[in-house]
């Protein structure tokens, strides 16, 4: 099967352990009791309301019982597809930090952990935000 349009390898080049200890470092953190920090809407929701500007519209949050930020926005204008997921990165990317994880869940569903690790700079302690940006 191809990976994607004009796609004649069917395989790639590498794998991708190179970067495994990163990935493991963050999935150490997140399972870490109390990693995931309090008050979204304080420390978060001013900078994705700044980042919405004229192309998002930002309809709705809340805080679920398992730490996940819900936010849930409508798109102005008919981008599709991947562009729509490129403006999803770069709203939250108003709210990275040193990392940051976006991945589609679902048609208009995206899943974002971003936070700082130990040793991260700069220098504060580890900690992180989830985040599911909606958009309708």
């Amino acid at each position: 099967m191809r990976r994607w349009d004009g796609d004649e390898l069917l395989t790639g080049i590498a794998d991708a352990s190179a970067m495994e200890p990163q990935v493991s470092a963050l999935l150490d953190a997140m399972a870490r009791d109390g990693w995931v920090a309090e008050e979204p809407e304080a420390h978060l929701l001013p900078h994705l309301r700044r980042a919405c500007g004229s192309e998002w519209l930002l309809t709705g949050e809340r805080l679920l019982d398992d730490g996940v930020y819900e936010v849930t926005v409508s798109l102005a204008g008919d981008r599709e597809g991947v562009h729509v997921q490129r403006d999803v990165i770069r709203l939250l990317s108003a709210i990275a930090e040193a990392v940051f994880f976006v991945r589609q869940a679902a048609p208009g569903v995206f899943e974002c952990v971003t936070g700082v690790l130990d040793g991260d700079p700069p220098g504060f302690k580890s900690h992180g935000h989830m985040v599911r940006l909606i958009v309708t």
